[in-house]
C-alpha cells in the first residue's frame, strides 16, 4: 500500500440449535435436530450442478486435519454406531457446515476403540458424471485404495465379481437387480471376517441412488454413517436414503466461540481483533458456518487483502467489503435459478433491499417480465440466498453476499441501478406519465451525476431534504449533494446549499459527499453576503481531510488548507496535520489571516475559536475561548475537552463543542485513534494495538494521530517488556512539536520499564521545563505524573519533590479538575501520602483511566498500611492488558511487603475451561496424547489436570469421569 512516509512499514516491526449429546444410556439427545424417517426436509433450492471432473471437489475449501467444536457431535454419533449390530445413520447439513470433517473425526475415534473403518468417498471413482448411479464404483474405489489394510488374500475374489457390477450395471437403467444384493452381501461378509467394521460413505447426495449399497451394509452388520446435503432440494435418491436410515441428523452451525477459534487457529498468524470483526460483520449469520468461513478467508489471503504486521496477521484497507469467495455455494445457487437470477442479486445489493412494490420498476429497467422477476425472486428466497424482513423489504442474506454480487456478477455498481431507475422515471415525467417525485428524487440523489433533472426536479430535491433533515438526515444529506453537483461552483445558491450539506455530514458521519461535493470548488463570483463561501469551502476541506486522513481534490481547495492557523508557530492547517503543504510549490500560500473565522448555521465564530484553540494544543487559549462562548468554568466539560485535545483526539473535541450536532466517528482516521486513546485509557491494550495497525494500513497518507498513535503503541510495547518494538514505534513516530509533551511521555517511560529510573527522570525534567517555558502544556501534566511516580518508585525524594513542585506550579497556572488529579496523585507519591491517593484513584476510577491506576497502583503499595487491595487491583490490570514488566515489579513489591500474591480470576476461569475440555474429549474417546494435540498442551499437563480432577471428583477412572461428566454430577474449578 503506498504510504507518505517509509518508516510505516518498516521490516521488522511488530440462532443457534441446541448442542447434540449423550445421556448415560448412549442415547442421542436433541440437538442435532432428528427427523422421522419418513420426513424429507432440506430446502427448496435446486442441487448445485456436480463437477465435470470426478476428481473435483466442492469449490468451498474444507480442511479435514481441522476440527472445531464438533466434540460433542463425534461423541454422540460414536455412541450411536457402537450401540448394537448394523445402523444407518444418516448426517446432513448445508454445504461448509463440516459434515466431511466430522464424518473423518467419528473414523479416528472408532480407530482409536479398535474397529475397521472404511471410507467411502461417493464421486470420488475415475468414472464419468453419472456412471455410479449406485455408489458402487466408489466403493469398489476405496476398498481397492485399502487393500493391503484388510490383509485378506480372499478379499479380491470377492470383489471382482462387484467391479463387474460397477462397470456393466452401475448406469444401467433397469434398476437394482438380486446379482447385486448377492455379491454386494459376500463382499460385506467378507470385509467383516477380520473384526468390526464401520462403513463411513460422505457425500451421498453425489449419487442417484445411494441408499441400496449402505442398507446392504447395514444388513451385513455394518454400523454405516452417510453424510449429504441438507439443501439439495427435493432429491429422490438422498430422500430414500432418509426413509431407509434408523435415524437422521441435522448438523447445525458453530456455537460463536468455536467459530471463533476455528478462525483463529487456521489463520496460522495470531488474526487482529479488527479483522476479527470484519469478518463477523461480513459474514454475518455465516460466520458460524465453518467451509464460509476458511473459504473466506482463504480468498481474503489469495487477494492480499491480508498482511502480518507488527505479529499480527490485519486487513488491508479496511474500509474496503469484504465478499464471498467466488465458489461459494450461496453463488452458485444464484447461477441456478436462472439467467435474471444474478441481475436480481446485484439489484438488491445495490438498492440495499427491495420490496414488492418495486419490483415492477425493477423488471422495466431491466425488460423482463415482471412474472419472470417475481419467480426469480422467489427460487432467491427459497434457497437461503435472500432473507425478508418483518417489513416486507427482501435483502441479502450478509454483506459479504452482497459485496459479491455487486464485484462479481458485474451487473450494477453502486449508483448505476438508481441511475438506470431514474432515467426511466425521467422518461415517463417527460410523456406527463404519473411519477411518484420522492422515490424519483432518492434515485436521483443515488445515482450518477450525469443525470439532468432540470429546474424544477432541483427545487423538488432541496425541498425534499429540508423536510427529512431532522428525521432522515443521511437521506437529506443525499439530497444535498446531489443538487451541489448541479449548480454552478461559486454561486449563491450554491454557497447556501453547501452550508446545509456540511451540517448535514457532521451528524452522518458522510464526508465522503463532501468530498465530492468540493472538488470543483471555484473563488467566489462576487459579494459573499451574509456566509462567506471561501470560510465555508475551507471548513467543508478541514473536515475532510481530518476524518479521512486525505487532503480534498483540488489545488485551489488545498491551498485555503495551507493557510496559518492561529497561535505559536503559525503553521498551515496542512503542515500542522499531514506535516506539509498540499497545494504544491507554484500554489500562493494564501491569505494567511489572523484567525479562522465562522460559518454561520455550521459552525459559530466562537466554537471555531474553542476548536482552533483545542487543536493547538494552547490550554489557556483553550479555557479563554471557552468560557467566551458564555460556558460555565472549571467545569468537567472544559475538563475533559483540555485531556482530548492534549492527546489531539480531535472527535472528542469536536463532540464536546458541538454536542448531539456531531456524530462520533467509528471508523475512519478519527474513529480508530479515538480508539485508540479510550482502550490505552481503559487498559485495553490489545484492542489499542489493534486500532493502531489499522490505522497504520488505512490511507496513503501519514497524519498527526497516525504519529501519536505511534506513541501510545510504544508505551504499550515497553510496560509489555517489547523494549525492541518500543523504539521502533518511537523512531516511526515524527518530531512534530504539537506532540512535544506525548513523545517524552512515551520516552519516560521506556527508560523506566527497561530499569534506567535516572535517565528516565533526567529526561522528564528536562523536557517538562523546555515545554513549560515554551507554553507547550499540551501532556505536560501526564509527563510529571508519571515522573514523579519514577522519581517515587526509585527512592529518589529530591527529584519526586521538584517534579512535585513543577506539578504545583501548571496547576497554579490553570486550576482544571484534570490537573487537580495530578496534583493529588503527585502529592500521594513524592510525600507517600496514602489520603491523597485514595483521592486521585477515586478521581482516575471516575474517569476510568485504568492505566494511571495500574502505574501508580504498586508504587502506593510500597507505603500503604493495607498494600493488598493496591496490589490486587493492579495486578488484575496487568494481567489484563500483558503488561509484563508491571506485573514482575508488582510481584516484587508483594515479596517486599511480605503479603500473599494475588491471583487473576482470569486465570482461575481458564483452568476451569480446560479442565471442561479434557472431560469433554475424554467423553469422545480421545487417548491423552489426543487431547495434548488437541488443546495444544504437552502430555505431562494433561495427566496432571487429570490428577486433580480425580482427586476432587473421587472418579477413580476415565470412564467414570466421563460417566459423570454426562450426568451432571461433575464440578470443574
Amino acid at each position: 500500500m503506498p504510504t507518505a512516509l517509509p518508516h510505516r512499514h518498516t521490516p521488522g516491526m511488530p440462532n443457534r440449535p441446541c448442542r447434540m449429546g449423550v445421556d448415560p444410556k448412549g442415547q442421542v439427545l436433541a440437538g442435532l435436530a432428528e427427523r422421522s424417517p419418513g420426513r424429507g426436509g432440506g430446502a427448496a433450492a435446486p442441487e448445485h450442478r456436480r463437477p465435470a471432473h470426478p476428481r473435483r471437489r466442492r469449490a468451498v475449501a474444507r480442511d479435514r486435519s481441522r476440527l472445531q467444536g464438533r466434540d460433542r457431535d463425534v461423541a454422540a454419533l460414536r455412541t450411536a454406531l457402537m450401540t448394537g449390530r448394523g445402523s444407518l445413520l444418516v448426517l446432513r447439513g448445508p454445504a461448509g457446515i463440516g459434515r466431511s470433517a466430522v464424518l473423518d473425526a467419528v473414523g479416528r475415534s472408532l480407530r482409536a476403540e479398535g474397529v475397521r473403518v472404511l471410507p467411502v468417498r461417493f464421486g470420488a471413482a475415475p468414472v464419468e458424471p453419472g456412471a455410479d448411479r449406485y455408489g458402487i464404483a466408489s466403493l469398489v474405489h476405496s476398498v481397492r485404495d485399502r487393500f493391503e489394510a484388510f490383509a485378506d488374500a480372499g478379499l479380491a475374489d470377492s470383489l471382482t465379481p462387484v467391479a463387474r457390477l460397477a462397470q456393466a450395471g452401475g448406469g444401467d437403467a433397469g434398476g437394482w437387480t438380486p446379482s447385486m444384493v448377492t455379491e454386494l452381501g459376500v463382499l460385506f461378509d467378507r470385509l467383516a471376517r477380520g473384526g468390526r467394521t464401520a462403513l463411513l460413505a460422505d457425500d451421498a447426495h453425489l449419487v442417484a441412488e445411494p441408499a441400496p449399497l449402505l442398507t446392504a451394509a447395514r444388513r451385513c452388520g455394518f454400523p454405516v454413517l452417510a453424510t449429504c446435503r441438507q439443501d439439495t432440494g427435493p432429491e429422490p435418491g438422498t430422500a430414500e436414503l432418509r426413509t431407509a436410515a434408523d435415524r437422521v441428523l441435522t448438523l447445525g452451525p458453530l456455537a460463536e466461540g468455536d467459530a471463533l477459534a476455528l478462525l483463529r487457529r487456521a489463520a496460522g498468524t495470531r488474526l487482529d481483533e479488527a479483522a476479527e470483526a470484519a469478518l463477523r460483520a461480513a459474514l454475518g449469520p455465516l460466520f458460524t458456518d465453518p467451509g464460509t468461513l476458511l473459504g473466506t478467508l482463504a480468498d481474503l489471503q489469495r487477494g492480499d487483502r491480508l498482511t502480518v504486521f507488527r505479529g499480527r496477521l490485519c486487513l488491508r484497507a479496511p474500509a474496503e467489503a469484504i465478499a464471498l469467495p467466488a465458489g461459494h455455494p450461496l453463488l452458485a445457487r444464484v447461477v441456478e435459478a436462472g439467467p435474471l437470477a444474478p441481475w436480481l442479486l446485484s439489484s438488491v445489493a445495490a438498492w440495499d433491499g427491495v420490496s414488492v412494490d418495486d419490483l415492477p420498476l425493477l423488471a422495466e429497467t431491466a425488460d423482463a417480465e415482471l412474472t419472470a422477476c417475481g419467480r426469480t425472486l422467489d427460487r432467491l428466497i427459497e434457497a437461503g440466498v435472500l432473507v425478508a424482513d418483518p417489513a416486507g423489504r427482501v435483502h441479502c442474506r450478509c454483506p459479504a453476499l452482497a459485496a459479491a454480487a455487486v464485484d462479481r456478477t458485474k451487473v450494477f455498481r453502486g449508483a448505476g441501478l438508481h441511475a438506470a431507475i431514474a432515467e426511466r422515471l425521467l422518461a415517463r415525467q417527460r410523456r406527463d406519465a404519473a411519477v411518484d417525485s420522492v422515490a424519483l428524487a432518492d434515485h436521483i440523489a443515488r445515482g450518477s451525476t450525469a443525470l439532468a433533472p432540470g429546474a424544477d426536479m432541483t427545487a423538488r430535491l432541496l425541498d425534499l431534504a429540508g423536510a427529512a433533515a431532522r428525521e432522515e438526515p443521511r437521506r437529506a444529506a443525499l439530497l444535498c449533494a446531489a443538487v451541489l453537483h448541479r449548480l454552478p461552483p461559486g454561486g449563491a445558491e450554491h454557497t447556501r446549499v453547501l452550508n446545509r450539506l456540511l451540517t448535514l455530514v457532521l451528524r452522518t458521519g458522510q464526508y465522503e459527499l463532501l468530498r465530492e461535493a468540493i472538488a470543483g470548488a471555484t473563488e467566489p463570483d462576487g459579494s459573499p453576503g451574509a456566509l462567506d463561501p471561501r470560510a465555508q469551502t475551507r471548513a467543508a476541506a478541514m473536515l475532510v481531510a481530518l476524518h479521512t486522513g486525505e487532503p480534498p481534490a483540488g489545488q485551489s481547495v488545498r491551498a485555503l488548507l495551507d493557510e496559518e492557523l492561529p497561535g505559536p508557530g503559525r503553521t498551515g492547517f496542512s503542515e500542522w496535520w499531514f506535516g506539509a503543504r498540499q497545494s504544491g510549490p507554484g500554489v500562493p500560500r494564501g491569505s494567511a489571516p489572523s484567525r479562522w473565522i465562522g460559518v454561520p448555521g455550521f459552525l459559530a465564530a466562537d466554537e471555531m475559536e474553542v476548536v482552533q484553540a483545542a487543536l493547538s494544543g494552547d490550554a489557556d487559549a483553550c479555557a479563554r475561548a471557552w468560557r467566551a462562548t458564555g460556558r460555565p468554568a472549571p467545569c468537567a466539560d472544559l475538563d475533559r475537552l483540555c485531556a482530548a485535545a492534549a492527546v489531539v483526539d480531535v472527535a472528542t473535541v469536536f463532540h464536546i463543542v458541538l454536542g448531539a450536532r456531531y456524530r462520533l466517528p467509528d471508523t475512519g482516521v478519527l474513529g480508530a485513534y479515538r480508539r485508540v486513546v479510550g482502550s490505552h485509557r481503559a487498559a485495553d491494550w490489545s484492542r489499542a494495538m489493534s486500532a493502531v495497525r489499522e490505522l497504520e494500513l488505512s490511507g496513503p497518507a501519514d497524519t498527526l494521530v497516525h504519529h501519536a498513535a505511534r506513541l501510545f503503541a510504544a508505551d504499550i510495547c515497553a510496560a509489555r517488556g517489547e523494549f525492541r518494538q518500543a523504539a521502533e514505534w518511537l523512531a516511526a513516530a515524527a518530531p512534530a512539536p504539537r506532540l512535544a509533551g506525548l513523545r517524552a511521555w512515551a520516552r519516560t517511560g521506556l527508560y523506566h520499564h527497561m530499569g534506567q529510573h535516572r535517565r528516565a527522570i533526567r529526561h522528564a525534567r528536562h523536557v517538562s521545563r523546555r515545554l513549560q517555558r515554551a507554553g507547550r502544556h499540551a501532556c505536560l501534566d501526564r509527563l510529571l505524573t508519571r515522573a514523579v511516580g519514577i522519581a517515587a518508585y526509585a527512592e529518589d525524594p529530591e527529584a519526586a519533590g521538584q517534579l512535585l513542585e513543577q506539578t504545583e506550579r501548571l496547576h497554579r497556572q490553570d486550576g482544571r479538575p484534570r490537573l487537580t488529579e495530578s496534583v493529588h496523585l503527585a502529592r500521594a507519591l513524592a510525600g507517600r501520602d496514602v489520603v491523597h491517593a485514595r483521592v486521585a484513584a477515586d478521581l482516575a476510577r471516575e474517569r476510568g483511566d485504568r492505566s494511571l491506576l495500574l502505574e501508580s497502583a504498586p508504587v502506593v503499595a510500597r507505603f500503604a498500611d493495607d498494600p493488598g487491595p493496591w496490589l490486587r487491583e493492579a495486578h488484575d490490570l496487568a494481567t489484563g492488558c500483558g503488561a509484563a514488566v508491571l506485573l514482575e515489579r508488582i510481584r516484587a513489591v508483594t515479596r517486599e511487603r511480605g503479603v500473599p500474591a494475588p491471583r487473576a480470576r482470569a486465570r482461575r476461569r481458564a483452568a476451569g475451561d480446560t479442565e471442561r475440555r479434557i472431560v469433554e474429549l475424554i467423553g469422545a474417546g480421545l487417548t491423552n496424547r489426543q487431547i495434548a494435540q488437541r488443546l495444544a498442551l504437552s502430555e505431562k499437563t494433561v495427566e496432571h489436570y487429570l490428577t486433580r480432577l480425580f482427586a476432587r471428583t473421587g472418579c477413580r477412572s476415565r470412564v467414570e469421569l466421563a460417566a459423570a461428566s454426562l450426568s451432571g454430577r461433575l464440578t470443574t474449578a
